[in-house]
């Protein structure tokens, strides 16, 4: 009677412990706007900086809850650096390049993949962005040939602008993220460790 009393209380506190730990791992998609299996179509965005003018690339996505970037895949592509990251987002257009996270990117290529460590958001509203450094060459293909004018692009002054253009669909992209576990979560996996921890002590000492 003792084992299965052990018996019934320990498998409980196992299936709240793999209910906890797969909810904190489970990703979600909050951008893609690559097309059909994966394709890039339609028209390029140019990306790249130089003496005679400027462009950079930025496109909205929202965080519904705390989250924890896993990977960001770009069809970013160029020659030379770009600084690649996030940027908090607060209108129609990026308002200042204060970014939240980014990398120095240096000769991108087009359909890598990054994972970058420790970037947590929460709730809100950011911007995917890439601004070139001086000389940088590049592109950022299209998702799609459906024209948005929901993300941004500096012009020759550069100023961010919304894009306004009916050739050119949103720039494919895709960002994955997994929920960060809340305080709660936390005391709840404790808890469920200290019970099988007891169970066991418990277990050992009888005779």
């Amino acid at each position: 009677m003792k084992f299965q009393t052990q018996y019934l209380l320990k498998t409980p506190a196992l299936l709240m412990l793999c209910g906890l730990l797969a909810h904190a791992s489970a990703q979600t998609v909050v951008l893609d706007s690559y097309g059909p299996g994966n394709a890039v179509d339609g028209w390029p965005s140019e990306v790249y900086r130089s003496s005679a003018g400027r462009q950079d690339v930025a496109i909205p996505f929202t965080i519904g809850t705390a989250t924890r970037v896993q990977s960001i895949l770009s069809s970013l592509e160029g020659m030379g650096g770009v600084t690649f990251g996030i940027l908090a987002r607060q209108g129609a257009v990026p308002s200042a390049s204060a970014w939240l996270y980014s990398t120095h990117w240096v000769d991108p290529a087009s359909n890598s993949l990054l994972t970058p460590a420790g970037w947590t958001l929460g709730v809100g509203n950011y911007w995917l962005a890439a601004v070139a450094d001086m000389g940088f060459s590049g592109s950022w293909q299209s998702g799609t040939d459906e024209p948005s004018a929901d993300w941004a692009y500096t012009n020759n002054a550069g100023a961010w602008a919304a894009v306004g253009s009916a050739f050119v669909g949103l720039p494919a992209a895709r960002i994955t993220v997994s929920a960060v576990p809340e305080p709660s979560t936390y005391g709840l996996m404790l808890a469920g460790v200290l019970l099988l921890v007891a169970l066991r002590r418990q277990q050992g000492g009888a005779v």
